[in-house]
This record gives structure tokens, C-alpha cells and sequence, in this order.
């Protein structure tokens, strides 16, 4: 308990103290006057209070955050020695007008939440391989031994979470940057490019590793490009060149961010993978390239790519099967389509099967 006249070295241990007193007893503290010399380079005077100092200016249940002030009177005031320059306790006010928090609850107080730089750490590991916040939440409950044990509240992670976005906001193309940079001191044959737009920002990016590049150079006869995959932060589309290896392992050649799916953007893209590749272009091409059925994509491929053999993929077909047909029909054929696709051993052996769907089915007319 604290006692008048009582001193200590700086005004953190100070608010130390009587952070560990408030929890013990069963309250929450805040910072609230201060004074300093006249040069206003010495803290002179410093006051803490109980959190339910001060009154409410909006009453009972139209209050939507926080707790009510009730005009509380605990506080705690200290002033500086100019002897010694330590702060010493000159008041303290232990008496309060409302009940205290019981033990069990005390620990969802604002002033005894804090998330330390271990958990910090650990939530931002957490979070590049997308395990969500209530999720890591969860985790640490276990890891303390109980929600009240952590420290903090889930809120106060999300809270976390967004500051740090905050901070990067603005940074991010800089720290991709020198990110690419830290690769390529560690790996000579990393290669990246990076365009931006006239207000500095990423608009795209290409990036490949010695791995991956010396894996196009035994693998790299067949490449998968999908550009489905999108980011929720930046809205811009991921684009990964991937493959398969002789133990039917997918693969990946390289990889992209872009922020539009243009016929310029496609350009780009495939001049940069095909320079980075080993051999030179255009030898260097794969025998056959698997897309989904964008029409921009289809035609940059003939013009960029023209020894390419140029096919869709057979998922994205299969998938605009339901948007194509009525629910009936698609319920009814679904899987003739599917194993007509799948199943067939020649050319003419499909073209034979999808006709007789067709005709069974009755989608001769089907636009």
C-alpha cells in the first residue's frame, strides 16, 4: 500500500507501483495532471487516479463504451525533491465510492492489459501463416493456463494487429523491396523486378529463386499460370508459374503480384518469367502452358508465347458448369460431362461421348 512520502527514483516506477497496488485492490489507473519547471524540462508533479475518477457525460444505458465515471477520489500524487531529485508520494487518496473488482475479473482492467514483446512476436509469426486473431487468442489462453492468465484481452490483439498496419501503411513497397534485396545477398541467383505507378506505389512485381529456377530447367516442359488467387489486404492478384516434378509434386517456377489482369500486365509478366528462366527467350518457353479461359490472357499468350501449346484448364471448366447450365440439367449431367472430360482415351472418343451428352441432355440450344 502506498504511504505519504514515500519515494522512488523515476515517474515510471512510480506508476509502476501503483499499477500493481490498483490490481491488487481491485482497480484500474490512469494518467491525469502533471506539471513541470518553468523551463519545461523537469516533471515537477505528477497525479494518477482511480479510472472511475471524473463524471460521465452521457448517463445509464446510452452510454455504448466504456464504464461510468462516478466521480471517484482515489488518486495518487507525487512531486519531485530538488535534493535528491527522486519523486516522493505527497498525496493519497485510498478511500473509493464503488465497488472494486473481484480477483477473477480484475485482469480485464485497461491499465493491467498489456501485450508484451514476446506475445507480439509470436502473433506476428502467427499471423504470415494465416492463423487468425481469435485463433492465436485461443492459443495463448492455453499457453498461460487460462484467459485470465494472458494478460490482455482479444481485443487488445486486434488492436495490436492494426496499429502494426498502421505503421507499414505507406512502407510496404520499401519493405518488399528490401526484403527482395535481403534474397539476393543470400541467394546471388534470386532474381526480382519491381514497377510502380507515378505516386511510387507497387503496381507489380516479379520475383524467382535459384530453386525454383533450376527446377524450370528439368520441369518447366508444362506450366500451370493461375491468376484466381487474390489478396484480401492490397487487392492485388497473386500469380504463381507452377509445375509438376517426376515424383508428381507440385512445384512452383516463380511468382507475381499484380494489380490489374490487362494485356500489357500479361506482357510484362511473361517477358520478365521468360528472362529469368534459364536458356534464352524465346527457346527457353515451356512446350504448353495451362490457363483459366481469360480472354486477355488467351491472346497475350499466341502474341508472347507463340510455340506454346496454349490449353485451359479443365477445373475452371468443370466449374462454370453450374454457372452455364439450369440446376436441373447440371444435377442430371454433371457427371457424364465429367467423366466424358476425364475418362476419354482419344479425341474421337470424346468428341463422340459430348456429342451424345448433348443430344441426351437436350443443350444443343444451351448458349
Amino acid at each position: 500500500m502506498p504511504k505519504l512520502y514515500q519515494e522512488f527514483e523515476t515517474i515510471d516506477d512510480v506508476a509502476a507501483f501503483y499499477n500493481r497496488y490498483a490490481k491488487e485492490a481491485g482497480f484500474s489507473i490512469r494518467s491525469h495532471s502533471s506539471a513541470t519547471s518553468k523551463d519545461k524540462k523537469q516533471l515537477m508533479r505528477k497525479e494518477y487516479v482511480c479510472y472511475k475518477q471524473g463524471d460521465s457525460k452521457v448517463e445509464g444505458e446510452k452510454r455504448k463504451r466504456g464504464l461510468p465515471k462516478v466521480g471517484c477520489k482515489a488518486r495518487i500524487a507525487v512531486v519531485r525533491k530538488k535534493e535528491s531529485g527522486r519523486y516522493a508520494i505527497s498525496v493519497f487518496v485510498e478511500a473509493h465510492n464503488h465497488l472494486l473488482t473481484s480477483p477473477p475479473r480484475v485482469h480485464l482492467l485497461r491499465s493491467h492489459r498489456h501485450v508484451s514483446k514476446v506475445n507480439t512476436v509470436l502473433s506476428q509469426q502467427l499471423s504470415l501463416v494465416n492463423v487468425e486473431k481469435h485463433k492465436q487468442f485461443e492459443f495463448f489462453g492455453v499457453q498461460a493456463g487460462g484467459i485470465q492468465n494472458i494478460g490482455f484481452i482479444q481485443r487488445d490483439l486486434y488492436n495490436y494487429g492494426r496499429t502494426c498496419r498502421e505503421e507499414k501503411k505507406g512502407r510496404d513497397g520499401d519493405l518488399l523491396y528490401m526484403h527482395f534485396e535481403n534474397e539476393k545477398e543470400k541467394d546471388s541467383s534470386f532474381v526480382y523486378t519491381m514497377d510502380g505507378d507515378e505516386e511510387n506505389r507497387v503496381t507489380r512485381c516479379f520475383w524467382a529463386d535459384s530453386i525454383s529456377r533450376r527446377a524450370y530447367s528439368f520441369y518447366g516442359d508444362v506450366v500451370i499460370f493461375d491468376t484466381t488467387y487474390n489478396t484480401n489486404r492490397y487487392g492485388m492478384i497473386f500469380a504463381p508459374f507452377t509445375g509438376v516434378n517426376n515424383h508428381g509434386q507440385t512445384i512452383i517456377f516463380a511468382c507475381a503480384f499484380l494489380n490489374d489482369e490487362t494485356a500489357d500486365t500479361f506482357v510484362w509478366l511473361f517477358k520478365e518469367f521468360l528472362n529469368a528462366m534459364p536458356g534464352d527467350a524465346p527457346e527457353n518457353a515451356p512446350k504448353m502452358i495451362i490457363t483459366d479461359q481469360d480472354p486477355a490472357m488467351t491472346k497475350v499468350i499466341s502474341e508472347a508465347l507463340p510455340q506454346t501449346f496454349h490449353r485451359y484448364c479443365s477445373w475452371h471448366i468443370l466449374n462454370k458448369f453450374s454457372e452455364k447450365l439450369d440446376a436441373i440439367k447440371y444435377r442430371d449431367s454433371y457427371q457424364d460431362f465429367h467423366s466424358c472430360i476425364w475418362n476419354s482415351s482419344s479425341r474421337e472418343e470424346f468428341d463422340s461421348r459430348w456429342i451424345e451428352i448433348i443430344e441426351k441432355s437436350g443443350l444443343s440450344d444451351n448458349k
